[in-house]
């Protein structure tokens, strides 16, 4: 049976792992290599368009393609819905589709609209608490969709505003009703998420705690266990690793005049036929007739 976002977050044995990924194949690569769900992410989802992280896409764009990853994979998504849109109203049509979309949860962050990305341009302030808490609030009561989780985010320690504030909000988006609490951060090391999540254990906050270490990546499962942490992100490493290897690949190929030069940073066809699940679509036929 197919796990959902809920059931990750409120996962008590074990710190669950999701992995950035826009489309389906790179969505199943996730799933067979062990990743528990996939994070359907705004920075992704830009980049792979060729635009910046800046509220470009719209909710279509984002429930196309999120139908397409949930027809072939079997783990559950959870959408990076940004700031959940200009106002609640949005953030309602916004839930309605990625839940009907095949979607099993959205995070919202207290960016301010229109949001920019946290790494660059975002900014100076916090959106504010009654606006995010609105947008909770409609996110978790205008879905449709049994079991769809609402993670709330807050900026405040990427804005350097302290782990008070970051507390505050905490406080606020729990009485929500969220189903996850995302503390984020692009610190080097992950030693101010560590004091954030000791402080919010003694604060008795007990909505599941969701990290995205990105910048602190040297943090292990081992370290996220003992901060209480019950689900993280692995965000943006998929578009970044195919860009690598795709640049060394092409000039490989340009610079040596032979595509044989590619060999090596490619994988067989029969390996992408079993991705594709070719198998199955030739039992389909023989079963339904061309």
């Amino acid at each position: 049976m197919l796990k959902t976002i809920k059931d990750l977050l409120n996962n008590k044995e074990e710190v669950n792992l999701v992995c950035g990924a826009s489309n389906a194949m790179i969505a199943k690569l996730a799933e067979n290599a062990g990743f528990d769900g996939v994070w359907l992410s705004s920075f992704e989802m830009h980049a792979w368009n060729r635009f910046p992280d800046a509220s470009i896409l719209n909710a279509a764009d984002y429930a196309d393609a999120i139908s397409k990853i949930a027809d072939r994979i079997n783990i559950p998504i959870l959408v990076d819905a940004d700031e959940g849109g200009p106002s609640a109203i949005n953030t309602i049509r916004m839930v309605r589709e990625y839940s009907k979309a095949g979607a099993w949860g959205v995070c919202i962050e207290d960016n301010p609209s229109p949001k920019r990305c946290s790494f660059y341009g975002m900014k100076k302030e916090l959106e504010k608490t009654p606006t995010t808490v609105g947008k909770i609030k409609a996110a978790l009561e205008k879905n449709n969709k049994d079991g769809f989780a609402v993670v709330a985010r807050t900026e405040a320690l990427i804005q350097g505003r302290g782990i008070d504030v970051a507390i505050e909000r905490a406080k606020a988006y729990t009485e929500a009703g969220c189903d996850g609490f995302l503390i984020h951060n692009k610190n080097k090391t992950p030693d101010e998420v560590m004091k954030f999540c000791d402080r919010y254990h003694k604060e008795n906050l007990t909505t599941p705690l969701v990290i995205v270490p990105t910048t602190y990546n040297q943090m292990t499962v081992n370290q996220m266990r003992n901060c209480g942490v019950s689900l993280a992100i692995y965000a943006n490493y998929s578009v970044r690793a195919t860009v690598k290897v795709l640049q060394k690949m092409f000039q490989s190929v340009i610079e040596s005049e032979t595509l044989s030069a590619g060999n090596d940073f490619v994988v067989p066809m029969t390996a992408i036929f079993d991705l594709i699940a070719v198998d199955e679509m030739k039992e389909n036929q023989e079963k339904y007739g061309s």
